[in-house]
Order: structure tokens, then sequence, then C-alpha cells
């Protein structure tokens, strides 16, 4: 897009709707002797395949440019970039998909009922939603995730 003052826009934009994930377990719950393909067991009802949603993405990058001309054939055109224009997290689909690795203590992999509050989990409080169970990948989400709850 052509601006005022000789100056020059242009934009690369990314928008993608949530990506759906399943949330797994490491107990046999279906009782197959595999422990690697099995859906989660939350209060007592199996998770659906793809039940859960990641984050939208949503990215914009700008460029901003203007030409100078210096004789008839010469001619400079610099130019700045601005990436993820609107500072926007993006963690796409990244969050933990196995309830053994969220905070849930060790005997209820068959069926999550509690959330740990501590790192050693000597206090709980019962899952309200789903949502509680939605945590992006990464020791630092977790542990904020934590104090959340």
């Amino acid at each position: 897009m052509d601006l005022p003052f000789k100056l020059q826009i242009s934009t690369l934009s990314q928008f993608e709707s949530a990506r759906p994930y399943t949330l797994t377990t490491p107990f046999d719950v279906n009782g197959d002797g595999l422990d690697t393909n099995d859906r989660a067991v939350v209060n007592g009802v199996q998770t659906r395949l793809d039940q859960f949603r990641g984050t939208p993405f949503a990215q914009v990058d700008l460029r901003v440019s203007r030409e100078f001309r210096w004789r008839e054939h010469v001619s400079i055109r610099p130019f700045a970039e601005f990436f993820n224009l609107f500072n926007r997290s993006n963690p796409g689909n990244n969050f933990i998909t196995d309830l053994g690795a969220l905070p849930v203590p060790a005997d209820q992999h068959g069926n999550a009922t509690d959330l740990c509050l501590n790192a050693d989990c000597t206090t709980t409080r019962p899952i309200r939603s789903l949502k509680d169970l939605r945590v992006t990948a990464g020791r630092w989400e977790i542990s904020s995730a934590l104090e959340r709850l």
C-alpha cells in the first residue's frame, strides 16, 4: 500500500482457528494391555477424541519502506520490519496431552478427580471443568497454571 511521503507498507498476516487435541492417560483404561492409546477419564467420564482445543493463532508482521532515487539509474530502498506487531502470545497447539504430566495425583491417572495445588501434592482441589486440564507445555507454564488455581 502506498502512503503519503512515498512510504510503502506491506503486511504478512496469519490466522488459524484453534487446533484440536486429545488428552490421554498413562493408565490402561480400555483393558487392551496397552497404556499408550487410552483417552483420559475425568470425574468418571472418558474424554472424547479431539475434545480439547488449543489457542487460535494470530500473527501480523509489518514492513515499512521508502525508495530514495539518486541520479537516474540508482535507487535505494531501506526498510523496517516489525514481527508479531501486536505482541500476541501464540502457544499454538503446544498443550500437555498426557494426564500423567499434569498436576494430578499419581493414584488418579485412571480417573482424575483432583488437581494438585503444590509440588508435593499435599493440597488438592476438585477438577471443576475440563478447562482446568488445558495447560500449555513448558515448565514455567505449569507453575503459573498452579498459581492461578
